[in-house]
């Protein structure tokens, strides 16, 4: 009787040490299954730091995960690459979205994935202020929040390193300027 073979081979996949401030979950030799367990709440963060409702973020990254079954094997590095298609996702979906009425669906083990991106007061005050910002510098920060480097961001985006380096720094003067007049100039 002849093996076949799943689109869903182990394969290498490295993730970095913390994300959001949190140790994340070993990746070192997983399945697709085992990064998209680690995975789905940090790309749904991340679409969701980029501009997305969490519920697009969660329709956009399932996507994501869906075209990655069908590439699987010719993905290199699938953090980055399910960050790229997640995106693309997202903007395709921008004019044919409903808000939904209903909770979505629980995942395998009982779990909706939209507790995975419920952020506390400050953190979604931070999230507002991004929402200001221009879309390039949103997405250069959504990026670096995720962990990634500059160098590995500008792969990812097709630009040159130095112009996400001037982007990031733009974004983050600009976050602290908005949050310190928020603020009042007090800390919190």
């Amino acid at each position: 009787m002849a093996e076949s073979v799943s689109p869903v081979a182990r394969k290498t996949v490295q993730a970095p040490s913390h994300i959001d401030g949190a140790a994340s979950p070993a990746l070192t030799t997983g399945s697709l299954e085992d990064l998209y367990r680690v995975e789905m709440p940090q790309l749904t963060r991340f679409l969701v730091r980029v501009g997305a409702t969490p519920y697009e973020a969660a329709d956009a990254a399932h996507e994501a995960f869906t075209v990655a079954i069908e590439k699987w094997d010719s993905i290199r590095d699938p953090r980055a690459w399910l960050r790229k298609v997640a995106h693309r996702c997202y903007l395709r979906q921008t004019g044919q979205r409903d808000t939904p009425h209903d909770p979505l669906p629980d995942r395998p083990g009982g779990t909706c994935p939209i507790a995975h991106v419920t952020l506390k007061e400050g953190n979604q005050r931070v999230l507002n202020v991004l929402a200001q910002l221009p879309p390039l510098q949103r997405h250069v920060m959504a990026w670096a929040q995720d962990g990634f480097t500059d160098r590995e961001i500008a792969q990812a985006l097709d630009m040159r390193e130095a112009a996400v380096r001037k982007n990031r720094s733009r974004a983050r003067l600009r976050l602290q300027q908005t949050l310190v007049e928020e603020t009042g100039g007090r800390d919190e």
